[in-house]
């Protein structure tokens, strides 16, 4: 495999940047536009075949030898960002280029459609304008991992008649199914040169900003990394992968999930682990603000703009955050009028203090969190829908302990270390209670666990601690001694929660994944309990 190198000067001349083409005509094409680079002074490049048998090697060697990025197309972007968590990895989307590439190549004389990918969003405006003069119809989406709107987006194409569809990978069964033909929009040499002149952007952005401000001011820093947040269950280890893959990204990243999962530790993470990691992170709670000051919080003030104001005025979090994140975090509570005024900054990316007319620019990655359902507070009218499209461009689901009890024996015992090193203790958990843990439907998550264990670490006085210890933190917790006495009102507690999920509507198959047990097992529970009572 040929490895091509361009060594330049230059302020941009000083970053090095791999990238792994993902065919062998592919490369060659890039290995062709290399030389004209050359003159450019942009970077080092190193070039790297993806089609060839030693590609894990060589992409080690050129990581371990200082990579500043690295451009590379899925899968294999996945693949890296899990094996580098602290490598920036820029992930190659499709562009207008490739998306009018794709148009073209329909059969004259063809009705064409097209469901545009939610990375050229951007462009939303004016590709309907330009598809509608060519005769093209234009499905636009609001996330491409919703499969419902998909779904409804290619079956609407059908209806209407349509007989090919652009598409994005992943789409081409439901395509099929309608009866209709498709080409499958891929990032190609336009979505390359789109990743590689935002990659440059990215990190001369970076270095200024580390030249301008070494340190973030106090209150200001994301203090938490992805080796912070403990879960090794299929669930986190998605989360921990989209997490790496959207760090390097600049869109707009919003976190859901129920209250305690640790969506803000999360929204550090990222931080942590993007470009912006030497700019600011400043954080809010949307809901904790009360209206009349939360648009003065976010976007500031001028001199007397209200009674109380400081004569000087003050900058909001959005000035305040410039070049690095602001985390809003339950976006869901925001009031409604001011969902307006985000949406607006959302889209020209300037703000306006309270009681100015002039427009401040800013530069601020916007990660926001919520445990609502915002779909459906949408369909209330209690959250707009334009803003829900603008916020849910990068979407992760953090999901509750409950539905991850695998994870809770080592996220118990590492709150357990934590607090022996805070309080000067030497306990550790038994094994009663570790199982015991695992029962329980913890609906506050992770906070309510760290509880928890802290109470049982300050009254707890012999090293072990034990099922009987429960008694003094939680209500209705049992005193067990016997071992087979434990183990059956264990599972009497387990079926009780089965038959309280089931009652409230869920399905068996809605339980045995909530549970992370099979079917079968509540199968063989419920008709033992069932032979019980009737003996």
């Amino acid at each position: 495999m040929n490895k091509t190198k361009i060594l330049s000067r230059g302020v941009q001349g000083n970053f090095k940047i791999s990238v792994i083409a993902p065919s062998s005509q592919l490369y060659t094409k890039i290995e062709q536009f290399l030389p004209a680079t050359q003159k450019r002074k942009l970077a080092q490049i190193d070039l790297i075949d993806g089609t060839m048998a030693d590609v894990a090697d060589r992409i080690r060697k050129s990581v371990r030898d200082g990579r500043d990025a690295v451009i590379l197309w899925e899968p294999i972007a996945s693949a890296i960002a899990a094996t580098y968590p602290r490598q920036r990895i820029f992930v190659v989307q499709p562009s207008v280029r490739d998306l009018l590439n794709c148009v073209r190549q329909v059969p004259e004389g063809k009705s064409c459609g097209v469901i545009i990918p939610l990375s050229l969003r951007a462009y939303y405006d004016d590709l309907e304008v330009q598809f509608k003069a060519m005769g093209v119809t234009f499905y636009c989406l609001a996330s491409d991992t919703d499969e419902r709107a998909l779904r409804a987006s290619v079956h609407q194409a059908a209806l209407s008649g349509i007989q090919w569809l652009v598409v994005s990978a992943g789409v081409e069964d439901y395509v099929r199914a309608e009866g209709m033909e498709y080409i499958t929009l891929q990032p190609k040499w336009g979505g390359l040169v789109r990743a590689f002149f935002k990659v440059l952007w990215s990190l001369r952005q970076s270095r200024l900003l580390q030249k301008k401000t070494p340190s973030s001011p106090r209150g200001m820093t994301a203090y938490y990394h992805l080796d912070d947040i403990i879960g090794h269950s299929q669930m986190m280890k998605q989360v921990k992968c989209l997490s790496r893959i959207y760090a390097a990204s600049e869109s707009t990243i919003l976190i859901t999930g129920e209250s305690g999962t640790g969506k803000e530790m999360l929204a550090q993470a990222i931080h942590n682990m993007s470009s912006r990691r030497q700019g600011p992170f400043l954080a809010i709670n949307c809901s904790a603000v009360s209206e009349s000051l939360l648009e003065s919080e976010l976007f500031g003030y001028t001199g007397g703009s209200f009674t109380g104001a400081r004569r000087e005025g003050r900058e909001g979090l959005f000035e305040a955050a410039n070049g690095g994140t602001l985390f809003l975090d339950e976006i869901g509570d925001m009031p409604y009028d001011l969902q307006n005024y985000l949406l607006r900054v959302l889209q020209e990316r300037c703000i306006r203090r309270l009681g100015s007319h002039q427009a401040i620019p800013v530069d601020v990655r916007i990660i926001a969190a919520t445990n609502k359902d915002l779909e459906q507070a949408v369909q209330e009218h209690r959250f707009r829908l334009d803003l829900y499209y603008r916020l849910a461009v990068l979407l992760i689901h953090v999901p509750p302990l409950r539905q991850r009890s695998a994870d809770i024996p080592v996220v118990a015992q590492v709150l357990l270390q934590r607090f022996n090193a805070q309080y000067g203790r030497h306990h550790e958990l038994g094994q009663d209670v570790i199982d015991y843990f695992q029962t329980l439907p913890w609906p506050g998550n992770v906070r309510q666990l760290a509880n928890t264990i802290e109470r049982l670490s300050l009254v707890v006085g012999r090293e072990k601690i034990t099922l009987p210890d429960l008694a003094w933190v939680m209500p209705n917790s049992p005193v067990i001694v016997d071992k087979s006495v434990r183990d059956q009102n264990l599972r009497d507690m387990t079926y009780e929660y089965i038959e309280k999920m089931h009652q409230e509507g869920k399905s068996v198959s809605e339980i045995a994944k909530e549970l992370d047990i099979s079917r079968s097992t509540i199968y063989r529970m419920r008709q033992k309990y069932q032979n019980k009572r009737e003996n």
